[in-house]
């Protein structure tokens, strides 16, 4: 009886033990889901963040949508490395509507656009921003091809479709330069097929095929880039622009595409899905 009784107090405290470590792991994948927020909202508040994309829900096509709520930044200032990050640092999920680049304009507007209020706002901005949501240096998108790459891509590059035998294809080496060194330290060099129709190619039948809510990016022929810069494309009274944060300009606005494009190597057109 003894020896039963020893036998199943050994027992009783292996199963202890294995219960605690799955405990403890499951414990460790919740802290690591977690991450810290950093929110800037310049003259926006949340009650208009909220009543905006109230708003825009009732827009059915994701282009019209993408257009109403775009506009609402025309005006922002423009503002560099308003998300800051590296390698060695804990990555922070940044809002800041106070400044816009011309990529966290697009990331900004792609996320508000799946939303219907501001808590879901910042979850679909995680996963509009990194990978698996996984608000982690390595796991942001850097790279504007990385949008449409992998699994949970935010949209389609429609830029062949659009081109035909007019677009291009390069074989890139992202965030490799030509001296070996790296753009971003910690982020792997992935090889990459890059589309992009060329600017000399870019005739009325070519822009007539871009559609309003499409998200544009200049390519860039320097090694380890995919492009320089992004925007959105909006059709008004017959004319299509670039609505973009703009470096020169030092703010979001509309320009006319076509001339924009003038003496830039490329276009890359990509497009977002359902609703």
């Amino acid at each position: 009886m003894k020896t039963n009784r020893v036998a199943r107090i050994l027992f009783l405290a292996a199963v202890a033990v294995v219960s605690a470590k799955l405990l403890l792991s499951v414990f460790h994948k919740d802290l690591s889901a977690a991450y810290e927020k950093e929110i800037i909202l310049g003259d926006w508040t949340r009650q208009r963040a909220e009543a905006v994309m109230e708003k825009a829900g009732g827009i059915r096509d994701p282009g019209a949508k993408i257009e109403f709520l775009s506009e609402k930044f025309l005006g922002t200032p423009y503002a560099e490395n308003t998300l800051g990050g590296a390698a060695d640092r804990r990555e922070v999920l940044t809002v800041n509507l106070s400044g816009l680049d011309c990529f966290t304009y697009v990331d900004y507007v792609e996320a508000m656009r799946r939303s219907g209020g501001f808590a879901e706002f910042l979850k679909n901005l995680a996963a509009v921003r990194y990978r698996d949501a996984a608000v982690r240096w390595e796991k942001r998108r850097h790279f504007f091809s990385d949008w449409a790459s992998g699994d949970g891509k935010n949209v389609r590059d429609a830029t062949a479709e659009i081109g035909g035998k007019l677009a291009v294809t390069e074989k890139k080496r992202l965030n490799g330069k030509a001296d070996g060194s790296l753009w971003l330290p910690g982020i792997d060099v992935v090889e990459r097929d890059v589309s992009y129709i060329p600017s000399e190619r870019l005739g009325p039948e070519i822009l007539d095929a871009v559609r309003t809510g499409d998200y544009l990016g200049i390519y860039s022929d320097r090694d380890g880039l995919d492009v320089s810069h992004t925007g959105i494309a909006v059709r008004k009274n017959g004319k299509l622009y670039l609505r973009h944060a703009s470096s020169r300009h030092r703010r979001v606005l509309d320009e006319d595409l076509a001339v924009y494009m003038k003496k830039k190597p490329g276009l890359v057109v990509y497009r977002p899905d359902g609703p």
